[in-house]
């Protein structure tokens, strides 16, 4: 069994008080910090499962949601990075309580990484990954319909099979004031636009009206030319 009290104390020694203040406010976290940087929390999982592999799905599960117990940043990403180091125990009704997790996060340091698990599910394709899917693009939580964007975004590389189902979650969010939305919707154009341009530069002509400057930005950053420089035409001009 995991033991999250010797993985705390064995943060806090490596802590840095003034790392911790800089992380606070970078992040604009109400969570407290030990202070130490992302690589150490890494390492300190690859210790952890070294001397207590998880093996069960449901340990698994129990040590993850325990770690968002945990009011230290570092002791919830080490949650996040225990689901995703043992994705390979989890089934496909996990994105219910991958969802939980995100509901708990506050910060996109937290919610992005949660995405590894969750789209090795959601490439498996399986008939309710969709209905879970549509409920979180709809979801009061702007975390969560920022989450059902970024988690399609593997899926996307390797086809255009949910390239139907992101442009309607686009289309419904595209007007949305949150920025961690706006942002998420640049960045899965920005991915896609570096195999399927064309699929990307009819999305932004078709809301160059209403397409905020940080969803474009991201959109056309990698699309050729001479499309990308007559989008940024049109877009300044509109």
């Amino acid at each position: 069994m995991l033991d999250l009290e010797l993985v705390a104390h064995r943060f806090a020694l490596d802590g840095s008080v003034e790392r911790a203040a800089n992380q606070k406010a970078y992040l604009k976290s109400d969570l407290d910090f030990f202070g130490i940087p992302v690589p150490v929390v890494r390492a300190g999982l690859k210790r952890e499962l070294k001397e207590n592999p998880v093996t069960e799905r449901r340990e698994l599960l129990a040590a993850s949601l325990d770690c968002f117990e945990w009011p230290q940043f570092e002791m919830q990403l080490f949650g996040v990075l225990l689901l995703d180091k043992n994705s390979g125990l989890l089934q496909p009704q996990d994105l219910d309580f991958i969802a939980e997790l995100v509901g708990k996060c506050s910060s996109w340091a937290l919610v992005d990484p949660l995405s590894g698990p969750a789209s090795k599910l959601v490439v498996q394709g399986l008939p309710e990954v969709g209905s879970i899917l549509d409920s979180w693009s709809i979801d009061d939580n702007f975390w969560l319909r920022r989450f059902s964007l970024i988690v399609l975004m593997r899926s996307l590389r390797d086809s255009d099979a949910e390239w139907s189902r992101f442009v309607r979650y686009a289309d419904s969010m595209i007007e949305e004031n949150e920025f961690f939305v706006r942002k998420a919707i640049g960045w899965v154009l920005r991915d896609v636009s570096r195999i399927r341009p064309e699929s990307v530069s009819e999305f932004v002509r078709r809301h160059m009206q209403v397409i905020s400057g940080v969803t474009f930005r991201e959109a056309v950053k990698y699309l050729p030319e001479p499309e990308q420089s007559e989008l940024r035409a049109a877009y300044k001009s509109r």
